[in-house]
Protein backbone atom coordinates (compact mmCIF):
# COMPACT_ATOMS: atom_id res chain seq x y z
CA UNK A 1 0.00 0.00 0.00
CA UNK A 2 1.34 3.13 -0.68
CA UNK A 3 2.16 6.11 1.76
CA UNK A 4 0.53 8.97 2.29
CA UNK A 5 3.31 11.21 1.34
CA UNK A 6 3.93 8.72 -1.97
CA UNK A 7 0.27 9.43 -3.10
CA UNK A 8 0.89 13.11 -2.78
CA UNK A 9 4.66 13.10 -4.79
CA UNK A 10 2.59 10.96 -7.57
CA UNK A 11 -0.61 13.08 -7.55
CA UNK A 12 2.02 16.08 -8.38
CA UNK A 13 3.77 13.62 -10.56
CA UNK A 14 0.91 12.97 -13.19
CA UNK A 15 -0.34 16.28 -13.37
CA UNK A 16 2.78 16.01 -16.05
CA UNK A 17 1.49 12.77 -17.44
CA UNK A 18 2.17 13.39 -20.93
CA UNK A 19 5.91 13.86 -20.26
CA UNK A 20 5.90 10.92 -17.90
CA UNK A 21 4.82 8.87 -21.23
CA UNK A 22 7.96 9.47 -23.22
CA UNK A 23 10.31 8.99 -20.08
CA UNK A 24 8.46 5.36 -19.89
CA UNK A 25 9.11 4.68 -23.96
CA UNK A 26 12.33 5.92 -23.70
CA UNK A 27 13.26 3.70 -20.81
CA UNK A 28 11.88 0.78 -22.29
CA UNK A 29 13.59 1.31 -25.02
CA UNK A 30 16.97 1.66 -23.20
CA UNK A 31 16.28 -0.72 -20.95
CA UNK A 32 15.93 -3.87 -23.52
CA UNK A 33 18.51 -2.41 -25.38
CA UNK A 34 20.54 -2.08 -22.87
CA UNK A 35 19.56 -6.05 -21.95
CA UNK A 36 19.74 -7.62 -25.96
CA UNK A 37 23.82 -6.09 -25.63
CA UNK A 38 25.19 -9.13 -23.70
CA UNK A 39 23.76 -11.26 -26.41
CA UNK A 40 24.85 -9.11 -28.97
CA UNK A 41 28.55 -9.56 -27.82
CA UNK A 42 28.23 -13.09 -27.36
CA UNK A 43 26.76 -13.40 -31.14
CA UNK A 44 30.05 -11.29 -32.40
CA UNK A 45 32.36 -13.42 -30.30
CA UNK A 46 31.14 -16.12 -32.22
CA UNK A 47 31.09 -14.86 -35.48
CA UNK A 48 34.64 -13.81 -35.00
CA UNK A 49 36.15 -16.49 -37.78
CA UNK A 50 33.68 -14.64 -40.70
CA UNK A 51 34.70 -11.29 -41.99
CA UNK A 52 30.82 -11.46 -43.67
CA UNK A 53 29.12 -11.70 -40.61
CA UNK A 54 31.11 -9.52 -38.62
CA UNK A 55 30.05 -6.53 -40.97
CA UNK A 56 26.99 -7.09 -40.85
CA UNK A 57 27.03 -7.31 -37.05
CA UNK A 58 29.02 -4.31 -36.54
CA UNK A 59 25.59 -2.25 -38.53
CA UNK A 60 23.31 -3.92 -35.54
CA UNK A 61 25.69 -3.19 -33.10
CA UNK A 62 26.36 0.49 -33.89
CA UNK A 63 21.88 0.70 -34.46
CA UNK A 64 22.08 -0.62 -31.03
CA UNK A 65 24.80 1.99 -29.73
CA UNK A 66 22.71 4.87 -31.15
CA UNK A 67 19.48 4.44 -29.47
CA UNK A 68 21.06 3.73 -26.18
CA UNK A 69 22.36 6.79 -26.58
CA UNK A 70 19.30 8.59 -27.86
CA UNK A 71 16.98 7.41 -25.47
CA UNK A 72 18.93 7.79 -22.58
CA UNK A 73 19.31 11.59 -23.76
CA UNK A 74 15.32 12.07 -23.79
CA UNK A 75 14.70 9.75 -21.03
CA UNK A 76 16.97 11.84 -18.80
CA UNK A 77 16.18 15.37 -20.22
CA UNK A 78 12.25 14.63 -20.35
CA UNK A 79 12.45 13.79 -16.41
CA UNK A 80 14.64 17.12 -15.56
CA UNK A 81 11.74 19.21 -17.26
CA UNK A 82 9.06 17.04 -15.43
CA UNK A 83 11.03 17.22 -11.87
CA UNK A 84 11.26 21.64 -12.98
CA UNK A 85 7.33 21.61 -13.70
CA UNK A 86 6.41 19.91 -10.78
CA UNK A 87 8.68 22.20 -8.03
CA UNK A 88 7.34 25.37 -9.68
CA UNK A 89 3.99 23.74 -9.23
CA UNK A 90 4.71 22.87 -5.51
CA UNK A 91 6.30 26.56 -4.94
CA UNK A 92 3.06 28.14 -6.34
CA UNK A 93 0.62 25.65 -4.12
CA UNK A 94 2.61 26.73 -0.97
CA UNK A 95 2.35 30.42 -1.76
CA UNK A 96 -1.56 30.31 -2.23
CA UNK A 97 -1.89 28.25 0.43
CA UNK A 98 0.51 31.08 2.56
CA UNK A 99 -1.63 34.27 1.52
CA UNK A 100 -4.98 32.52 2.24
CA UNK A 101 -4.40 31.47 5.98
CA UNK A 102 -5.39 33.34 8.39
CA UNK A 103 -3.28 35.57 10.44
CA UNK A 104 -3.56 33.46 13.55
CA UNK A 105 -1.41 30.77 11.64
CA UNK A 106 1.00 33.36 10.82
CA UNK A 107 1.33 34.44 14.01
CA UNK A 108 1.69 31.43 16.04
CA UNK A 109 3.76 29.55 13.66
CA UNK A 110 6.87 28.90 15.69
CA UNK A 111 9.82 29.44 12.97
CA UNK A 112 7.90 32.41 11.62
CA UNK A 113 8.38 33.45 7.77
CA UNK A 114 11.48 31.65 7.95
CA UNK A 115 10.43 28.11 8.48
CA UNK A 116 8.07 29.01 5.66
CA UNK A 117 10.75 30.26 3.24
CA UNK A 118 12.64 26.92 4.21
CA UNK A 119 10.12 25.07 3.05
CA UNK A 120 9.28 26.85 -0.43
CA UNK A 121 12.58 26.70 -1.31
CA UNK A 122 14.43 23.71 0.84
CA UNK A 123 11.89 20.88 1.15
CA UNK A 124 11.11 21.85 -2.63
CA UNK A 125 14.51 22.09 -3.82
CA UNK A 126 15.22 18.07 -2.06
CA UNK A 127 11.95 17.11 -3.59
CA UNK A 128 13.26 18.45 -7.20
CA UNK A 129 16.74 16.60 -6.29
CA UNK A 130 14.83 13.20 -5.55
CA UNK A 131 11.99 13.29 -8.64
CA UNK A 132 15.17 13.48 -11.44
CA UNK A 133 15.97 10.33 -10.04
CA UNK A 134 12.80 9.30 -10.04
CA UNK A 135 12.62 7.82 -13.49
CA UNK A 136 15.58 5.25 -11.75
CA UNK A 137 13.10 3.37 -9.64
CA UNK A 138 11.17 2.33 -12.92
CA UNK A 139 14.02 2.08 -15.46
CA UNK A 140 16.46 0.50 -13.29
CA UNK A 141 14.45 -2.39 -12.12
CA UNK A 142 13.27 -2.59 -15.69
CA UNK A 143 17.04 -3.12 -17.36
CA UNK A 144 18.14 -5.16 -14.20
CA UNK A 145 15.25 -7.38 -15.30
CA UNK A 146 16.26 -7.73 -19.16
CA UNK A 147 19.80 -8.13 -17.91
CA UNK A 148 18.89 -10.98 -15.80
CA UNK A 149 17.06 -13.11 -18.66
CA UNK A 150 19.92 -12.23 -20.78
CA UNK A 151 22.42 -13.96 -17.83
CA UNK A 152 20.14 -16.86 -17.49
CA UNK A 153 20.11 -17.45 -21.23
CA UNK A 154 24.22 -17.91 -21.20
CA UNK A 155 24.09 -19.45 -18.26
CA UNK A 156 20.78 -20.55 -16.00
CA UNK A 157 23.16 -22.16 -13.01
CA UNK A 158 25.59 -19.16 -12.22
CA UNK A 159 22.86 -16.78 -12.36
CA UNK A 160 21.01 -18.29 -9.80
CA UNK A 161 23.95 -18.81 -7.23
CA UNK A 162 24.33 -14.73 -8.29
CA UNK A 163 21.00 -14.15 -7.01
CA UNK A 164 21.66 -15.33 -3.47
CA UNK A 165 23.49 -12.34 -2.83
CA UNK A 166 20.16 -10.02 -3.58
CA UNK A 167 18.92 -10.93 -0.03
CA UNK A 168 21.36 -9.20 1.94
CA UNK A 169 21.86 -6.36 -0.49
CA UNK A 170 17.70 -5.57 0.04
CA UNK A 171 18.41 -6.06 4.24
CA UNK A 172 21.56 -3.52 3.72
CA UNK A 173 19.22 -0.92 1.83
CA UNK A 174 16.26 -1.53 4.25
CA UNK A 175 18.55 -0.98 7.11
CA UNK A 176 19.82 2.28 5.66
CA UNK A 177 16.79 3.70 4.16
CA UNK A 178 15.23 3.99 7.65
CA UNK A 179 18.33 5.60 9.13
CA UNK A 180 18.01 8.24 6.59
CA UNK A 181 14.81 9.38 6.58
CA UNK A 182 15.44 10.27 10.35
CA UNK A 183 18.56 12.24 9.71
CA UNK A 184 16.99 13.73 6.48
CA UNK A 185 14.07 14.48 8.84
CA UNK A 186 16.33 16.16 11.53
CA UNK A 187 18.42 18.24 9.09
CA UNK A 188 15.68 19.72 7.48
CA UNK A 189 13.81 20.86 10.70
CA UNK A 190 17.51 22.33 11.27
CA UNK A 191 18.07 24.10 8.44
CA UNK A 192 14.50 25.54 8.78
CA UNK A 193 15.63 27.36 11.99
CA UNK A 194 18.89 28.25 10.41
CA UNK A 195 16.94 30.02 7.55
CA UNK A 196 14.26 31.64 10.82
CA UNK A 197 17.12 33.26 11.82
CA UNK A 198 18.92 34.48 9.04
CA UNK A 199 15.88 36.34 7.78
CA UNK A 200 15.62 37.50 11.84
CA UNK A 201 18.89 38.57 11.50
CA UNK A 202 18.10 40.83 8.29
CA UNK A 203 14.96 42.09 9.12
CA UNK A 204 15.91 43.23 12.75
CA UNK A 205 19.46 44.61 11.72
CA UNK A 206 18.66 48.48 12.92
CA UNK A 207 17.34 46.82 16.10
CA UNK A 208 20.65 44.28 16.76
CA UNK A 209 23.27 46.89 15.58
CA UNK A 210 21.25 49.58 18.66
CA UNK A 211 21.75 47.22 21.02
CA UNK A 212 24.94 45.94 20.01
CA UNK A 213 23.60 41.98 19.44
CA UNK A 214 25.70 40.91 16.70
CA UNK A 215 28.28 38.38 17.86
CA UNK A 216 25.13 37.07 20.17
CA UNK A 217 22.90 36.43 16.55
CA UNK A 218 26.29 34.91 14.51
CA UNK A 219 26.81 32.81 17.95
CA UNK A 220 22.84 31.93 17.56
CA UNK A 221 23.23 30.68 14.09
CA UNK A 222 27.09 29.16 14.73
CA UNK A 223 25.59 26.97 17.34
CA UNK A 224 22.24 25.66 14.78
CA UNK A 225 25.05 25.54 11.48
CA UNK A 226 27.16 22.80 14.44
CA UNK A 227 23.95 20.86 14.70
CA UNK A 228 22.91 21.06 11.11
CA UNK A 229 26.42 19.69 9.92
CA UNK A 230 25.88 17.20 12.15
CA UNK A 231 22.66 15.87 10.96
CA UNK A 232 23.63 16.12 7.53
CA UNK A 233 27.20 14.14 8.33
CA UNK A 234 24.99 11.27 9.98
CA UNK A 235 22.66 11.41 6.86
CA UNK A 236 25.50 11.59 4.25
CA UNK A 237 27.68 8.88 5.87
CA UNK A 238 24.39 6.68 5.27
CA UNK A 239 23.59 7.80 1.71
CA UNK A 240 27.47 7.61 0.46
CA UNK A 241 27.80 3.60 2.08
CA UNK A 242 25.72 1.64 -0.62
CA UNK A 243 28.29 2.77 -3.18
CA UNK A 244 31.43 1.16 -2.16
CA UNK A 245 29.73 -1.66 -0.65
CA UNK A 246 27.64 -2.61 -3.92
CA UNK A 247 31.29 -2.09 -5.58
CA UNK A 248 32.70 -4.43 -3.45
CA UNK A 249 29.97 -6.85 -4.01
CA UNK A 250 30.12 -6.34 -7.54
CA UNK A 251 33.65 -7.37 -7.78
CA UNK A 252 33.85 -10.40 -5.68
CA UNK A 253 31.21 -11.78 -8.27
CA UNK A 254 33.28 -10.84 -11.08
CA UNK A 255 35.85 -12.53 -9.58
CA UNK A 256 34.19 -15.78 -9.21
CA UNK A 257 32.56 -15.36 -13.16
CA UNK A 258 36.21 -15.44 -14.16
CA UNK A 259 36.89 -18.36 -12.21
CA UNK A 260 33.99 -20.72 -12.91
CA UNK A 261 34.25 -19.68 -16.63
CA UNK A 262 38.10 -20.46 -16.79
CA UNK A 263 37.05 -24.30 -15.69
CA UNK A 264 34.34 -24.97 -18.07
CA UNK A 265 36.19 -23.13 -21.21
CA UNK A 266 38.87 -25.60 -19.87
CA UNK A 267 36.61 -28.24 -19.76
CA UNK A 268 35.31 -27.01 -23.19
CA UNK A 269 31.68 -27.17 -21.67
CA UNK A 270 31.93 -23.23 -22.35
CA UNK A 271 33.10 -20.51 -25.27
CA UNK A 272 34.92 -16.90 -24.86
CA UNK A 273 31.78 -15.96 -26.10
CA UNK A 274 29.84 -16.94 -23.46
CA UNK A 275 32.30 -15.53 -21.12
CA UNK A 276 32.34 -11.94 -22.89
CA UNK A 277 28.65 -11.99 -22.76
CA UNK A 278 28.69 -12.92 -19.27
CA UNK A 279 31.07 -10.34 -18.29
CA UNK A 280 29.27 -7.89 -20.18
CA UNK A 281 25.85 -8.33 -18.49
CA UNK A 282 27.93 -8.41 -15.23
CA UNK A 283 29.54 -4.64 -15.83
CA UNK A 284 26.15 -3.37 -17.00
CA UNK A 285 23.72 -4.61 -14.23
CA UNK A 286 26.11 -2.84 -12.07
CA UNK A 287 24.98 0.10 -13.27
CA UNK A 288 20.92 -0.27 -12.89
CA UNK A 289 21.32 -1.79 -9.24
CA UNK A 290 23.49 1.40 -8.36
CA UNK A 291 20.79 3.78 -9.95
CA UNK A 292 17.90 1.92 -8.04
CA UNK A 293 19.68 2.10 -4.78
CA UNK A 294 20.89 5.73 -5.27
CA UNK A 295 17.24 6.68 -6.25
CA UNK A 296 15.58 4.65 -3.35
CA UNK A 297 18.24 6.53 -1.01
CA UNK A 298 17.02 9.78 -1.87
CA UNK A 299 13.20 9.32 -2.42
CA UNK A 300 13.59 8.37 1.82
CA UNK A 301 14.78 12.37 1.73
CA UNK A 302 12.17 13.23 -0.97
CA UNK A 303 9.65 11.77 1.43
CA UNK A 304 10.80 12.91 4.20
CA UNK A 305 10.24 16.76 2.80
CA UNK A 306 6.91 15.82 0.73
CA UNK A 307 5.46 14.62 4.07
CA UNK A 308 6.45 18.29 5.57
CA UNK A 309 4.95 19.54 1.80
CA UNK A 310 1.70 18.42 2.06
CA UNK A 311 0.83 19.11 5.69
CA UNK A 312 1.36 22.59 4.89
CA UNK A 313 -0.75 22.31 1.75
CA UNK A 314 -3.38 20.68 3.56
CA UNK A 315 -3.48 22.57 6.48
CA UNK A 316 -7.38 24.70 7.27
CA UNK A 317 -7.37 28.02 7.74
CA UNK A 318 -9.58 28.97 10.11
CA UNK A 319 -11.57 31.91 8.63
CA UNK A 320 -12.92 30.88 5.52
CA UNK A 321 -15.86 32.10 3.23
CA UNK A 322 -19.01 29.75 4.52
CA UNK A 323 -20.75 27.96 1.52
CA UNK A 324 -24.04 30.48 1.80
CA UNK A 325 -21.78 34.07 1.84
CA UNK A 326 -23.05 36.50 -0.10
CA UNK A 327 -21.67 39.48 -0.83
CA UNK A 328 -21.21 42.95 0.84
CA UNK A 329 -24.29 45.45 0.55
CA UNK A 330 -23.87 48.19 -2.25
CA UNK A 331 -25.65 50.05 0.32
CA UNK A 332 -25.30 50.38 4.36
CA UNK A 333 -25.86 52.77 7.21
CA UNK A 334 -24.12 51.15 10.30
CA UNK A 335 -21.97 48.88 11.69
CA UNK A 336 -21.91 47.25 15.11
CA UNK A 337 -19.98 45.30 17.66
CA UNK A 338 -22.19 43.37 19.75
CA UNK A 339 -21.15 42.02 22.81
CA UNK A 340 -17.38 41.45 21.34
CA UNK A 341 -14.67 39.24 23.89
CA UNK A 342 -11.55 38.39 22.20
CA UNK A 343 -8.08 37.28 23.22
CA UNK A 344 -5.17 36.85 21.19
CA UNK A 345 -3.99 33.72 24.34
CA UNK A 346 -6.20 31.40 26.32
CA UNK A 347 -7.95 33.45 29.99
CA UNK A 348 -6.27 37.15 28.88
CA UNK A 349 -9.24 39.05 27.51
CA UNK A 350 -8.32 41.88 25.03
CA UNK A 351 -11.80 42.62 24.45
CA UNK A 352 -14.91 41.87 27.00
CA UNK A 353 -18.18 43.13 25.97
CA UNK A 354 -17.70 45.32 23.52
CA UNK A 355 -20.23 47.40 22.09
CA UNK A 356 -19.82 50.06 19.14
CA UNK A 357 -22.23 51.32 16.67
CA UNK A 358 -20.57 53.13 13.81
CA UNK A 359 -22.88 55.21 11.29
CA UNK A 360 -22.02 55.84 8.08
CA UNK A 361 -20.25 58.81 7.24
CA UNK A 362 -19.13 59.11 11.07
CA UNK A 363 -15.21 59.52 11.81
CA UNK A 364 -14.02 57.42 14.36
CA UNK A 365 -10.81 57.34 16.99
CA UNK A 366 -9.75 54.85 19.66
CA UNK A 367 -7.15 56.20 21.69
CA UNK A 368 -5.11 54.39 24.29
CA UNK A 369 -1.83 53.00 25.72
CA UNK A 370 -0.41 50.37 23.29
CA UNK A 371 -2.02 46.50 23.81
CA UNK A 372 -5.51 47.81 24.81
CA UNK A 373 -6.92 46.93 21.48
CA UNK A 374 -6.85 49.63 19.45
CA UNK A 375 -5.69 47.99 16.08
CA UNK A 376 -7.75 44.57 17.19
CA UNK A 377 -11.31 46.39 16.87
CA UNK A 378 -10.22 46.88 13.01
CA UNK A 379 -8.39 43.59 12.64
CA UNK A 380 -11.77 42.00 13.67
CA UNK A 381 -13.63 44.09 10.94
CA UNK A 382 -11.27 42.95 8.58
CA UNK A 383 -12.09 39.29 9.73
CA UNK A 384 -8.04 38.66 10.03
CA UNK A 385 -9.56 37.24 13.52
CA UNK A 386 -13.16 36.42 14.57
CA UNK A 387 -14.02 36.92 18.09
CA UNK A 388 -14.54 34.38 20.57
CA UNK A 389 -17.91 35.59 21.95
CA UNK A 390 -20.47 38.20 20.20
CA UNK A 391 -20.70 39.40 16.60
CA UNK A 392 -20.25 42.21 14.12
CA UNK A 393 -23.05 43.05 11.81
CA UNK A 394 -23.26 45.37 9.09
CA UNK A 395 -26.86 46.65 9.04
CA UNK A 396 -27.71 43.60 11.38
CA UNK A 397 -26.17 40.99 9.00
CA UNK A 398 -23.45 39.01 10.84
CA UNK A 399 -20.08 39.61 8.69
CA UNK A 400 -19.37 35.82 8.88
CA UNK A 401 -21.74 35.71 6.06
CA UNK A 402 -20.35 37.99 4.10
CA UNK A 403 -17.54 36.91 1.47
CA UNK A 404 -14.06 38.11 2.71
CA UNK A 405 -13.37 39.57 -1.02
CA UNK A 406 -16.15 41.75 -0.55
CA UNK A 407 -15.61 42.88 2.84
CA UNK A 408 -11.90 43.70 2.43
CA UNK A 409 -12.89 44.83 -0.73
CA UNK A 410 -14.43 47.63 1.95
CA UNK A 411 -12.10 48.23 3.48
CA UNK A 412 -9.25 50.85 3.48
CA UNK A 413 -6.30 49.94 5.62
CA UNK A 414 -3.10 52.33 6.30
CA UNK A 415 -1.06 49.91 8.58
CA UNK A 416 1.76 50.97 10.83
CA UNK A 417 3.43 48.69 9.20
CA UNK A 418 4.36 49.94 6.00
CA UNK A 419 5.00 47.60 3.01
CA UNK A 420 6.00 47.77 -0.52
CA UNK A 421 5.94 45.24 -3.14
CA UNK A 422 8.92 44.46 -5.43
CA UNK A 423 7.42 46.90 -8.16
CA UNK A 424 6.91 49.77 -9.53
CA UNK A 425 5.24 52.83 -7.73
CA UNK A 426 2.40 52.61 -9.99
CA UNK A 427 2.06 48.59 -9.90
CA UNK A 428 1.90 49.29 -5.69
CA UNK A 429 -0.79 51.62 -6.18
CA UNK A 430 -2.77 49.45 -8.78
CA UNK A 431 -2.26 46.44 -6.30
CA UNK A 432 -5.99 46.06 -5.43
CA UNK A 433 -7.68 47.24 -8.66
CA UNK A 434 -7.66 44.14 -11.09
CA UNK A 435 -8.16 47.12 -14.23
CA UNK A 436 -5.80 49.50 -15.50
CA UNK A 437 -6.36 52.84 -14.77
CA UNK A 438 -3.72 55.38 -14.76
CA UNK A 439 -6.03 58.21 -14.53
CA UNK A 440 -7.08 56.80 -11.24
CA UNK A 441 -3.52 55.78 -9.51
CA UNK A 442 -2.79 59.88 -10.02
CA UNK A 443 -5.76 60.51 -8.20
CA UNK A 444 -5.49 58.25 -5.30
CA UNK A 445 -1.31 59.64 -5.51
CA UNK A 446 -2.91 63.18 -5.18
CA UNK A 447 -4.96 62.32 -2.37
CA UNK A 448 -2.39 60.79 -0.46
CA UNK A 449 -0.37 63.85 -1.01
CA UNK A 450 2.30 61.62 -2.66
CA UNK A 451 2.11 62.96 -6.09
CA UNK A 452 4.76 65.55 -6.32
CA UNK A 453 6.95 63.73 -4.63
CA UNK A 454 6.60 60.26 -7.02
CA UNK A 455 7.26 63.15 -9.85
CA UNK A 456 10.43 63.83 -8.26
CA UNK A 457 11.53 60.62 -8.45
CA UNK A 458 13.82 59.15 -11.06
CA UNK A 459 11.40 57.68 -13.07
CA UNK A 460 7.90 59.11 -11.59
CA UNK A 461 5.47 55.94 -11.20
CA UNK A 462 7.52 53.85 -13.10
CA UNK A 463 10.22 54.12 -10.48
CA UNK A 464 11.15 50.72 -8.83
CA UNK A 465 10.37 49.75 -5.09
CA UNK A 466 11.33 47.15 -3.38
CA UNK A 467 10.78 45.20 0.07
CA UNK A 468 12.32 46.26 2.93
Amino acid sequence: MLSPELKFILKNLFKQKNKLGLVAITGIIGAACKGYLPLFIERMMEASGSQDKLMSIAWIGAALAGTIAISRYFHIFTMNVVSENVSQDLREQLQFKFLNLDLKFHNNYITGSGGLLSRTFNDVRIIHDGLRLFADLFSAPLTFTFLIFALFKLDTQLTLYILLAAPLLAFVLGRLSRSIRKYSLLGIQQLERITSTIKESLDGVRTIQSFSLQNILSGKLQAEGKEFIHMRTKTHSRIEFMGPFTEFLATLIVLGIFFYFSTKIASGKATAGNLMGFITAMLQINEPIKKFQEAYVRMQETKVSAVRIRSMIEEKSIIEDNSHAQEFPAEWSKISYKNISFSYAEDQDLLKNFNLDIIKGQSVAFVGESGSGKSTVANLLARFYDPQAGEITVDGKNINTLTLASLRQNISLVSQDVFLFSDTIEKNIQAAQPEYNPGLIVKCAIAASAHQFIQKMPMGYQTNVGER
